[in-house]
């Protein structure tokens, strides 16, 4: 039985006594921005074998080696060898630690970069993981938003050891994406406002491809400054996979009080969205892929797996098969669900 590994770094309350479930719905009791760095063992079929995190302790010669810093040389070692490209996804609202890293395994599983499996990297905040109508939405979207400068402690924490630790000859020629879905856009977008916040000379291209799937964020998100206008300064391409008919979409524009939604029919003002940013209608495979609420097409949909695999390994928007341009709406829709 072979087996992979999805690394993951979390805010959420340490639980060692527990075997899988081992990160818990509340933050880190060390403060929101507190971080703890492990892995997960899957099996190819994407079940979960075993957790470890990364201990907080000297090495063999009394210094003091911290989880990023294990985690970081682990990472670099996976990319250095016959694995593809490192995805780093954030997750969304109402999914407990271990669905987390279930869905950056099939991430793993499922999108391949020229035949290589992806490097996944699931950045876990303390989303509820039980959904209670109204309440843990709320719930969820306030941890959300307190779990911004956890985002940006990792961020700079990889801008240190890119930019100062790592020399030249140790590049190791791969390149990092950043995918976001659902709440996990506002995590992304509180996350870069605390980076900015604490030094707007950080915010500087860490990523290749930055994906926001059925992102629940306000369809003005690219026109302000306190949003995501600044996003795409991170990236060298940032693509929003949408779907008009997200039922989970809905139900937060209509009962939530949120402003439309990026994740339901794209951007407000298509002429204002800056250069860089991709659109992706998939209202024509979000039903097969997810009948209830058309949410979470992006890793259970063929087509869309292929289609993200597409944007990682860099290729133009118009090279990209099974998509076709609307010339009205700015964007590019894929056609049909992929066969098996």
């Amino acid at each position: 039985m072979s087996t992979f590994r999805v690394h993951f770094a979390t805010n959420r309350n340490h639980l060692p006594d527990n075997k899988l479930e081992i990160f818990g719905k509340s933050f880190n009791p060390d403060g929101v921005a507190a971080l703890r760095y492990g892995y997960a063992e899957f099996d190819d079929g994407a079940r979960p074998l075993a957790v470890t995190v990364y201990p907080e302790e000297a090495d063999e010669n009394g210094f003091k080696v911290k989880g990023s810093d294990r985690f970081l040389a682990d990472l670099h070692r996976s990319m250095s060898g016959e694995k593809s490209d490192t995805l780093i996804f954030i997750h969304g609202f109402n999914v407990p630690f271990m669905g987390a890293l279930a869905a950056g395994a099939e991430l793993a599983r499922e999108v391949r970069v020229e035949g290589r499996a992806l490097n996944v990297v699931v950045f876990s905040w303390p989303s509820d993981g039980a959904a209670v109508p109204l309440m843990s939405y709320y719930s969820d979207r306030e941890d959300a938003r307190a779990s911004g400068p956890a985002v940006a402690r990792a961020f700079l924490r990889l801008k240190t050891y890119l930019t100062e630790e790592l020399s030249t000859d140790e590049f190791c020629q791969r390149r990092l994406h950043l995918m976001a879905h659902s709440m996990g856009a506002y995590v992304l977008r509180n996350g870069l406002q605390a980076v900015i916040a604490k030094d707007p000379k950080s915010l500087v291209r860490l990523f290749d491809q930055v994906l926001l799937a059925a992102p629940d964020e306000d369809d003005d998100t690219f026109e302000e400054d306190g949003k995501l206008k600044l996003l795409p300064y991170i990236g060298r391409q940032v693509t929003v996979y949408y779907n008009p008919r997200d039922r989970a979409l809905l139900v937060s524009d209509k009962t939530k009080a949120n402003p439309d939604r990026l994740g339901s029919d794209g951007p407000r003002l298509i002429d204002l969205i800056p250069k860089k940013v991709v659109l992706v209608d998939c209202r024509n495979i979000a039903a097969a892929a997810d009948a209830f609420t058309q949410h979470s097409y992006y890793i259970n949909s063929r087509a869309v797996s292929r289609d993200i695999a597409a944007v990682l390994l860099g290729l133009e928007p118009d090279a990209i098969a099974n998509r076709e341009f609307v010339a009205p709406k700015r964007s590019w829709r894929i056609a049909v669900e992929a066969p098996a």
